[in-house]
């Protein structure tokens, strides 16, 4: 029976059934997606929903909290979802049923949480855009003391289409999660107001500054006055991709005035030993302070030059060293002075001055003293 199954020739269109019941056979079996009904959510809705469990059951669960806090915004956020849960039942299947067929933030959600009391105390509105830092600076300080929360009513747009934004990205691309996101400046000016504390620093990535503000009170208010005026620089700074290491000069006298008698600008600059001598002698009996503010644009010019040349050293050492290694692979004389130069203008080759020559062979024969007898 055997050979007879095997000597039988099939016809293409059984070869092709065949096959295709092969594949479906090896395909993973897809699990079915549990909508959510109607009814359950109307049962859920009509006793318990100014405590959010309409919300809770729908997957919502931060309107469900922002409910459970507010009683459904005072009653009149739960009468219209009574009135509209066959809208929101319909989206919430449409999520489930196909996640990339719809922007992941809403606008209305955000706004349902923003302009609750809970999204003023707790900042869930800024939880639910997947900025928890935020979040968790508007649960300590009541929304940036109200202002970025009223800030954040009028940006919201913003904020939900930057979300929304990021999301495909990240769908397209899941590397970029572990980006490390741009800064915006209108974020930078919301955290400004606990700028006396370098909260703005702390967001830029300037942990240094953040740290000196907060145990001076943003310099005595004085460099937090000023941060707010050079804060588009600073933004800017903060997003560039290829940071230069240079000093910058604004930064070198907010930290002179008015604490310089203590050496900040000379620790800044990375003269250590100046910055300890000013601190024991409040800045070389104040003036060294004095003279700090007349001559700060030479010591941040001589001490970028000096970092300029570091460079430039180390990366003489470190393609001299890549020459000689592949060289040393390839057969080829080792010399880096004896490497040709190729003029992309013409096929000629020309070789390099070579400004230190190498010194005279030593002549390693012994020395003739004249007939032996």
């Amino acid at each position: 029976h055997l050979s007879s199954v095997m000597a039988k020739k099939f016809s293409p269109i059984e070869m092709k059934n065949c096959q295709d019941q092969a594949d479906f056979k090896s395909q993973p079996l897809a699990l079915p997606i549990r909508q959510k009904s109607l009814l359950c959510a109307y049962l859920w809705g009509f006793p318990l929903g100014m405590i959010g469990a309409h919300r809770f059951y729908l997957g919502q669960s931060l309107l469900g909290l922002a409910y459970l806090l507010s009683g459904g915004f005072f009653g009149l956020a739960w009468i219209y979802d009574l009135i509209f849960m066959s809208s929101l039942v319909d989206k919430v299947n449409r999520r489930l049923a196909d996640p990339s067929s719809r922007p992941v933030y809403d606008l209305m959600d955000a706004y349902t949480l923003c302009l609750s009391p809970a999204g003023l105390c707790f900042g869930l509105h800024q939880f639910y855009l997947g900025r928890k830092g935020f979040g968790t600076a508007y649960c300590f300080t009541w929304g940036m003391f109200g202002v970025g929360w009223v800030l954040d009513i009028f940006r919201l747009p913003k904020l939900v289409a930057d979300a929304n934004k990021r999301a495909i990205e990240i769908e397209k691309n899941p590397e970029l999660k572990f980006k490390k996101q741009p800064k915006t400046l209108d974020d930078a000016y919301v955290t400004w107001i606990f700028g006396f504390l370098g909260a703005h620093h702390f967001y830029l990535g300037n942990i240094g500054f953040g740290f000196a503000y907060f145990f001076t009170m943003g310099m005595f208010g004085v460099g937090w006055l000023v941060d707010f005026f050079r804060m588009p620089i600073l933004v800017k700074r903060a997003n560039d991709e290829n940071p230069s290491p240079e000093k910058y000069l604004d930064d070198a006298y907010i930290l002179t005035f008015p604490l310089g008698m203590l050496g900040l600008q000379h620790f800044y600059l990375g003269r250590p030993g100046w910055g300890i001598t000013y601190m024991f002698t409040l800045g070389l009996f104040f003036f060294g302070f004095l003279i700090d503010l007349v001559r700060m644009p030479y010591l941040v010019r001589e001490v970028n030059q000096a970092m300029r040349e570091r460079q430039n050293f180390v990366g003489v050492i470190v393609d001299a060293n890549a020459a000689r290694h592949a060289s040393y692979h390839s057969g080829v004389d080792g010399d880096i002075r004896k490497l040709p130069l190729i003029n992309d203008n013409t096929t000629s080759v020309q070789y390099p001055v070579n400004p230190y020559p190498l010194p005279p062979p030593i002549d390693t024969k012994p020395p003739s003293y004249g007939s032996t007898y």
